[in-house]
């Protein structure tokens, strides 16, 4: 695990840093030198994302008449503060074991009767709910070959738009991974348990409602098989990624690293 940084410390090393005039300050924002822009335009898209965060919240509070949905994440540019006009807003949905299907095809149905859902053929879709992920809540852990630091930076800036059971914080709890990659992020130490059905009513809900769920993941693997690319369609996690957006971004990060380390005076000793 990386050393942590102290906020003193960081805010020392950037003072000293203006001072020396290795990097600029506009505002309350530090950049490298010549990119002050970067500081307006982070302004202006952290208001729009303010602007689609309301949206986003009043669009997932529907999610709340399946009683299987135990929460729903945005994620993506908004959740980042870093949204333009043209942007959708990505949910994480998730729900109990095995109604992983069952929520997909209802939220589906749902969002696309209400004409708010994010189609598989539109490139840009402002405002359009994107259900691109679902998690049961028994598979909250990112797996091992899956972790990396975009990986990370996806999970630390899931912002929960309404939460049971303190799910929010399940959900970093389950993945203290991310400390390797981003070592000033507060992860909580909390395990707690799904809660099994307590009656034998219940129980016999939830087998119906299980057999249900399976049989519609079968269902939807035939109708989505002629679209296949490189989409996550587990029994208990689904996410639909068909570009490898990770393996571009961490590409274009250590370029950028590279060139800026070669470049710019404050990595010079």
């Amino acid at each position: 695990m990386e050393e942590v940084a102290h906020l003193e410390d960081v805010r020392r090393t950037l003072a000293r840093l203006v001072a020396e005039g290795r990097i600029g300050q506009t505002g309350a924002f530090f950049h490298l030198l010549g990119r002050e822009r970067i500081s307006r335009t982070r302004r202006e898209r952290e208001k729009i994302s303010a602007q689609k965060w309301q949206r986003a919240h009043r669009l997932s509070r529907l999610l709340r008449f399946f009683p299987w949905v135990r929460a729903v994440f945005l994620t993506g540019a908004v959740a980042a503060g870093n949204a333009e006009e043209k942007s959708d807003l990505d949910f994480l949905v998730v729900t109990r074991k095995n109604r992983v299907w069952l929520t997909r095809l209802f939220s589906y149905l749902l969002f696309t009767l209400l004409g708010v859902r994010r189609r598989r053929e539109q490139k840009v879709a402002p405002d359009r709910v994107c259900l691109n992920m679902f998690l049961a809540e028994t598979a909250l852990v990112v797996p091992e070959e899956e972790r990396n630091l975009f990986t990370a930076h996806e999970v630390a800036l899931a912002r929960p738009l309404w939460a049971k059971d303190y799910l929010h914080l399940r959900f970093l709890g389950e993945n203290t991974w991310v400390r390797d990659f981003l070592p000033n992020l507060a992860v909580p130490e909390i395990k707690i348990p799904a809660r099994p059905a307590s009656s034998i009513l219940r129980r016999g809900i939830d087998l119906v409602l299980s057999g249900a769920d399976l049989f519609l993941h079968q269902l939807q693997l035939l109708y989505m098989a002629r679209h296949r690319t490189r989409e996550t369609v587990e029994r208990q996690r689904v996410l639909f990624h068909p570009v490898d957006l990770a393996h571009q971004v961490l590409a274009a990060y250590r370029v950028k690293l590279y060139s800026e380390m070669h470049r710019n005076p404050i990595f010079k000793r």
